[in-house]
Parts: C-alpha cells; sequence; structure tokens
C-alpha cells in the first residue's frame, strides 16, 4: 500500500477525500442551527483522522492506540450531547489511550514537566471550585482533569527525547496542548459562565489538538524502541 502523506505535493487523491470531507462536515456543524445536524457532524472530522491515519502502511502500538483514542473521542462526541457524565468517561479513555501512546517511545519523567502539567490543571480545578459551582460534577472533573493533565505530560515528555522524529515530537505536543485549551474553556464555560465566541473556539481547538496528534502518529516510526 502506498503511504497517505498530507504534505500539498504529494497529497493523494484519497487524502483529499477524507480531508475534504472533514472539512464540509466541520464547516457544516460550525453554521448549523440544528440540533440533529450538529450531532450527526460532530464526530465526522475525527473519524476522518482515524480513517486516514488506518490508511498508513507499518503501523505499530502508537497508531494503534492514537486510532483508538480517536474512535474513543468521536464516540463521546456523540454521547456527550444525550448523557455528559457517560460522555467525559468515554473521553477518560480516549485520553488514557493517548497516554498509551505517548509512552511508547518515551518514558523518561521529565519531573518539571509534571510539575507544570498537573500545576495548571490544579490551578484550573481550584479556580472552578472557587468561582463557579461544581457541586455533583466535582469528582469526575477531578479524575478528568488529572487525565488530560497526564497526557499533556506525557507529550511533553517526548520533546527534546533525539530518538523521537521532530515533526512527531511538536505535532503531539501541541495537539496534546490544545486539546487541554479546549476543555479548559469547555468546563469554565460550563461552570464559571459564557465565554466570547465559545462554540467556535472550544471545537476549533478540540479539533486541533486531534489533528495534532493524529499527525504526531503518522510522522512517529513505528517499532521504536522505550527510552
Amino acid at each position: 500500500m502506498a503511504e497517505v502523506n498530507l504534505s500539498p505535493t504529494a497529497m493523494s487523491n484519497r487524502t483529499k477525500i477524507i480531508v475534504a470531507i472533514g472539512l464540509v462536515t466541520g464547516i457544516l456543524y460550525l453554521v448549523s442551527a440544528n440540533n440533529w445536524i450538529e450531532t450527526v457532524t460532530k464526530p465526522i472530522p475525527v473519524l476522518c483522522m482515524a480513517f486516514w491515519l488506518a490508511l498508513q502502511p507499518a503501523k505499530g502500538r502508537y497508531q494503534w492506540a492514537v486510532i483508538s483514542g480517536l474512535l474513543l473521542s468521536a464516540a463521546a462526541d456523540i454521547v456527550i450531547s444525550l448523557h455528559f457524565i457517560a460522555g467525559v468517561a468515554i473521553f477518560f479513555l480516549a485520553h488514557i489511550a493517548y497516554i498509551f501512546a505517548f509512552l511508547q517511545d518515551s518514558r523518561k519523567l521529565f519531573l518539571w514537566r509534571a510539575v507544570l502539567a498537573f500545576g495548571y490543571g490544579l490551578l484550573v480545578y481550584i479556580y472552578l471550585l472557587t468561582a463557579g459551582d461544581l457541586a455533583a460534577l466535582a469528582v469526575p472533573v477531578l479524575l478528568y482533569a488529572v487525565a488530560i493533565t497526564t497526557m499533556l505530560w506525557r507529550a511533553a515528555a517526548r520533546v527534546g527525547v533525539p530518538e523521537i522524529d521532530r515533526r512527531s515530537v511538536w505535532s503531539g505536543f501541541f495537539g496534546a496542548a490544545f486539546f487541554v485549551l479546549s476543555d479548559t474553556l469547555l468546563i469554565i464555560k460550563m461552570v464559571v459562565g459564557p465565554i466570547p465566541f465559545e462554540g467556535f473556539i472550544v471545537i476549533l481547538t478540540y479539533w486541533i489538538g486531534q489533528l495534532g496528534i493524529t499527525l504526531s502518529a503518522s510522522w512517529q516510526k513505528s517499532g521504536v524502541r522505550n527510552i
């Protein structure tokens, strides 16, 4: 199977079709005022990323873990509109999949990066406790915050490791960071109050985050030994 490439000069027709479907459905989601259309279109861009990555040759544990995370995220996109806690639980599992992926090529601790990631999560959680009313969401949000900040830490732990492709390193790190930003804005909107242009900002940062993680898997060489 020929390798699927996202570079402008080597993008296959199949990749162009997948990208077009993702863009069209994403735009439909952004401009639609119909709940049914939003529910149907929201997961499709992430499903397109999963499908595109599944077409890549020579997949290893990193790639399959990211594909699993993308599929879980798409499922959560649907479920969360029906039952918030259930949707959060599925997103929690998606982050576990991403953590597993990032651990495949770097298990160095980088404690200061851990401190920064968890410190950010702690500050956001304290802000939510003091400025909003978490109530029954206090424990689920805390558990989710631990998962997503762990994901950010493990993405950061790949930075500077010379054996890992730099494109994979930085796309994975910024993907994780945008995902964290999206979830931070979403929970602040829910618990504290409205954010300007919240609908656009939350979903766009979410999709950018997922795309970054997807590209990190496409550039990561399968079979890399743990470092």
